[in-house]
């Protein structure tokens, strides 16, 4: 790792890691249940790809929280009828995601507020000070899918 920034110390990340922690698990207190990709149990081509339809398998979900931003529903519509897309942004604490060995990757299925998400994008965006050494979030960028285009029997309660 690079030179750390000299007026930035360690006790200031960790306290800015603790607040952003108490805030997102004890008072917003959103959730997302997510589903990973079974790679071994997936039946796939020589491309990776899932065969049988398409049909992929996936983990019993893990329940992580984060910060959520829904995008409006948008109605779209064209000779085959009309259809609803939406999608959301999960913002998720670097740090907190480590302690777990978990991250989000793309193709993973989330449920949320009765809908499944499939991620389709992640970054990691925020720098404290600017710093790479100092990476602070991940965010996640999801659209909706159909629960019949997936492979999972029942939601979370």
């Amino acid at each position: 790792m690079a030179n750390k920034p000299f007026f930035v110390p360690q006790k200031e990340i960790d306290l800015i890691n603790k607040f952003n922690e108490e805030l997102i698990d004890e008072i917003v207190g959103q959730t997302v249940d997510i589903y990973k990709v079974a790679v071994g149990e997936t039946n796939s081509n020589v491309y990776g790809e899932a065969v049988d339809g398409g049909a992929r398998t996936f983990t019993a979900a893990f329940r992580v929280n984060c910060l959520i931003n829904f995008v409006a529903p948008e109605v779209l519509s064209d000779e085959f009828g009309t259809d609803v897309d939406t999608s959301i942004e999960m913002y998720f604490q670097r740090a907190s995601l480590e302690d777990s060995d978990f991250r989000p990757e793309v193709g993973d299925i989330v449920y949320w507020n009765t809908f499944y998400f499939e991620i389709n994008g992640v970054t990691e965006p925020q720098l404290i000070a600017g710093h790479q050494g100092y990476r602070h979030d991940l965010t996640a960028t999801a659209h909706r899918i159909r629960k019949s285009s997936i492979s999972i029997e029942e939601a979370p309660m």
